[in-house]
């Protein structure tokens, strides 16, 4: 090579142990063909990045965004869900608004002296059926075994609480869990196998007896409650005995990635709570769970609770209502994003085929024209053999 950077014109005269129009042929072909490999990949897999080599960092770009984009997908199934969930809610809800308006009618009828002592009686025995049925309405409308309209939808056991003694080390409870528990401060007790839970209103409480000792989850019904016993849990040891706190909290659903799983990522919705003693018990604190029809005063007085029970499964509407539709626009804007991040990661890592394809027309061409040079110059040498002759 010249000074500047200049190529040195080649000494052009035949040789047989050196032939270098053959070797650069082969160097240009080798360099074809691995581009042309190139190619082919490109076209066969549609994707312009098939190894971290094509385009490092539009690689890494393009991970977290698919990366993204499957988390998306994920909080976009959560909304479904959500208003899946909600959609269960309302329509237990709606059959406990319809028997509260039924419950309304017989008060009045029952409030009327155009009825006897003995018809009141039998009315309150319809009366006392739609009780058990709103009981069991909202007992047993539950979406994945949650119970949603008694308000335990969202309650958690505080395992930060300082009150939560039995989580602490060394009290052979590793964990709890809740499928409904009502939240209060719940006091544990164990006595060789008995296990007693007991509420903080000392009015229930259940014992259960554990087979044996190790690791095992203790179901305790009465409160919807699990509590998992550690591996050294022993029915021989000492008394253990505690507190269990449970928080009410709000229900919440995460519909986006944003970064902010604790916040603006979830749409919370409050707890949902039509139970019979919870209807009307802003006009009398038991609610509609002590209310008689049997007499003219009791139904008189049912009527004022009966309105503020409609009042009270209306706000369970409206929020049920406010919910769904906030979760539908949170899937909206999922789905939306979703679309545009997966045209972000297409314009990085896919294949352009219709400059893909021309570059492997070009290649094809180059490696068809540098083959035969090739040839053509491992022939020359031949011509070695005329002066020899």
């Amino acid at each position: 090579m010249l000074p500047g950077g200049t190529l040195k014109e080649e000494n052009n005269m035949p040789r047989i142990n050196t032939n270098v129009s053959a070797l650069r042929a082969q160097r240009i072909l080798t360099q074809s063909d691995r581009a042309f490999g190139r190619s082919v990949a490109r076209l066969s897999s549609g994707f312009r990045i098939n190894r971290a080599s094509d385009d490092a960092a539009g690689l890494g770009i393009a991970n977290k965004i698919r990366a993204d984009v499957g988390a998306l997908q994920q909080a976009s199934r959560n909304a479904e869900q959500a208003i899946s969930l909600l959609q269960v809610a309302e329509g237990g809800a709606f059959q406990v608004e319809a028997i509260v308006e039924r419950m309304k009618e017989l008060a009045s009828q029952s409030a009327s002296d155009n009825v006897s002592d003995s018809d009141r009686l039998l009315i309150q025995a319809e009366f006392s059926e739609l009780q058990s049925e709103i009981t069991r309405i909202v007992s047993t409308t539950k979406f994945q075994g949650n119970v949603l309209l008694d308000g335990t939808l969202g309650n958690v056991v505080d395992t930060d609480d300082t009150n939560s003694t039995i989580l602490a080390a060394g009290t052979q409870v590793q964990s709890a869990q809740i499928t409904g528990a009502t939240a209060d401060t719940y006091t544990f007790s164990q006595s060789g196998a008995d296990i007693t839970l007991t509420n903080s209103a000392g009015d229930l409480t259940q014992v259960v007896t554990v087979g044996g000792g190790g690791k095992q989850t203790v179901s305790f019904s009465a409160f919807d409650l699990s509590i998992e016993l550690t591996a050294s849990f022993a029915t021989t040891a000492d008394t253990v005995a505690g507190n269990l706190v449970v928080n009410g909290g709000n229900t919440s659903f995460l519909v986006s990635v944003s970064g902010d799983p604790a916040g603006n990522d979830k749409v919370s919705l409050t707890s949902l709570d039509i139970r019979l003693a919870t209807l009307g018990s802003s006009v009398v604190a038991t609610g509609l769970a002590a209310e008689s029809l049997s007499t003219k005063a009791g139904a008189e007085q049912a009527i004022g609770v009966l309105d503020q029970a409609i009042q009270d499964v209306s706000s369970v509407f409206g929020s049920i209502g406010a919910a769904q539709n906030r979760i539908e626009f949170a899937l909206n804007n999922a789905d939306t994003a979703i679309e545009n991040f997966s045209a972000a990661q297409s314009v990085i890592r896919d294949v352009d085929v219709a400059t893909e394809s021309t570059e492997f027309a070009r290649l094809s061409i180059q490696q068809q024209a540098t083959t035969a040079m090739l040839a053509q110059a491992n022939a020359a040498p031949q011509l070695v053999l005329q002066l020899l002759g």
